[in-house]
């Protein structure tokens, strides 16, 4: 009966591994900045969102500046999608 059960429960694994990730929820403020952006701008987005020694807060800053209200919260959390602690976005 206990070899059935791992042969079951292996099976069960390997369909959660293959199984699509689930999206929940709605992009965060940042990744529906980038998906309606223009391509520039969002490609600027994007560079400076890879450029790890550029502060949240600069960012946050600077979309503020030019009327997209961001918090560096948001964008550190965006900066951490597809991990347990990121938003929901795709990474």
């Amino acid at each position: 009966m206990i070899e059935k059960q791992h042969v079951g429960l292996a099976d069960e694994l390997a369909a959660l591994a293959s199984a699509p990730a689930a999206h929940r929820g709605p992009l965060c403020s940042v990744g529906v900045l980038l998906d309606s952006a223009e391509a520039s701008v969002a490609e600027s987005l994007r560079t400076v969102l890879d450029t790890p020694n550029v502060s949240g807060t600069a960012i946050a800053e600077t979309l503020s500046r030019y009327g997209t209200p961001i918090t560096a919260y948001t964008v550190g959390r965006h900066r951490r999608r597809g991990k347990a602690n990121g938003c929901r976005c795709v990474r």
